[in-house]
């Protein structure tokens, strides 16, 4: 039968093997006061205290205001309406079905931005008269430019978003899924500007006939770089 004695761990072997561990922390602790009392914590260089970038993902929300209509196509100019019991003023740009139009707008984007793929959602009204279930689509590309180089440069392949109007119709805010992963046309560096297009797509599952009042749309990137200051 065993004993106690003969059962309980090796308490003095694992403090053993545990001293370099205490005595480096004790070590590192001894440090830092030593800064604090001589005043150089702070001081010491970047590269002597690595930080690892952290992931996390990060959204930017454009108003439709911040948007213009193309020349080319464009959709309808910057409006803006009372909502009638509440006094809610909305300002929305509104795109028909007949024909694909297209608004535009361009920003740095933040410098944490890792450079890879975005998503997208749209936040959006249907005009008076839609039927419930009616399809609405949205597409968006994006194109990446930076100092000297081609302002007029090509988009990456658009993504398309269908939402179906709900059951309260015009009185309903409508926000999209998410679109897939969108590829940022050119080579994304830091500090680039970035030009967004954004149409409904009449070609591809719209099926509604009224204008859609399109009021921004929200951006989801993957942030993992460290700032530095300028």
């Amino acid at each position: 039968m065993a004993t106690w004695n003969a059962d309980k761990p090796a308490v003095g072997n694992q403090v053993s093997a545990d001293v370099p561990d205490i005595e480096e922390n004790f070590q590192e602790l001894h440090d830092v006061i030593e800064q604090i009392t001589n005043g150089t914590l702070g001081t010491t260089a970047p590269s002597a205290f690595a930080v690892d970038a952290i992931s996390i993902y990060k959204t930017i929300y454009l108003p439709v205001k911040s948007f213009l209509p193309t020349t080319t196509n464009g959709a309808a100019a910057l409006a803006n309406v009372e909502l009638a019991t509440n006094d809610v003023q909305i300002e929305y740009v509104a795109f028909d079905n007949g024909t694909e139009e297209l608004i535009g707008c361009s920003m740095p984007m933040p410098e944490d931005w890792n450079r890879s793929t975005i998503k997208a959602k749209f936040f959006w009204i249907p005009a008076t008269g839609c039927t419930e279930a009616d399809t609405v689509e949205w597409e968006i590309s994006a194109v990446a430019v930076s100092n000297d180089a081609a302002i007029d440069a090509t988009f990456g392949t658009p993504r398309a978003v269908s939402d179906a109007v709900t059951a309260g119709v015009e009185a309903d805010l409508h926000v999209t899924s998410a679109t897939a992963a969108i590829t940022v046309g050119g080579t994304p560096a830091l500090g680039d500007y970035v030009h967004f297009k954004v149409s409904r797509n009449v070609s591809g599952t719209d099926d509604m006939t009224e204008d859609a009042w399109l009021l921004g749309v929200w951006i989801q990137y993957l942030a993992d770089e460290q700032v530095s200051s300028w």
